[in-house]
């Protein structure tokens, strides 16, 4: 029969397992994202202009903008933008109460097309990026369509 000592210290192992597994989880899909995918970004995203804004990562996969929770267990994108539907409207610095959930310095982007009411916040590099990729044809492709 095994004694207190030794069933608290199982206990305790296990307690400790379950509280760093999710942590541990979280740091390597933060690497998998960024392995052999292009770089990881901090970026906000809000679905509409009521709701409040969700801290995330995004990633440029190809023809797809790629958004993901932070806090989530998902290996999946929450949301993904897909190029030839992705309309950048409007550009802006936070304004008095619209940064709640925006880190310090990143700028607002409201997109329009398939994404209307889709509003991104993020860094100006990353900015410089996304719109270079959004405004961007796919090879072999000029407006939308197929050359040739």
């Amino acid at each position: 029969m095994a004694d207190w000592g030794s069933v608290s210290a199982g206990v305790a192992a296990l307690v400790l397992i379950c509280l760093l597994a999710p942590i541990a989880w979280l740091l390597f899909r933060r690497s998998w994202l960024s392995m052999g995918h292009g770089r990881v970004f901090a970026c906000s995203l809000q679905r509409n202009p009521t709701s409040v804004w969700k801290v995330g990562v995004a990633r440029f996969h190809g023809d797809d903008f790629q958004w993901y929770r932070v806090l989530s267990l998902s290996l999946r994108p929450k949301v993904t933008l897909r190029r030839q539907d992705t309309v950048v409207l409007h550009v802006h610095p936070a304004r008095g109460g619209e940064g709640a959930g925006v880190f310090p310095g990143h700028v607002m982007v409201e997109l329009g097309g398939e994404q209307v009411g889709v509003s991104l916040a993020m860094a100006r590099p990353d900015l410089t990026a996304f719109t270079s990729w959004a405004e961007a044809s796919p090879p072999g492709m000029s407006d939308g369509r197929l050359i040739g």
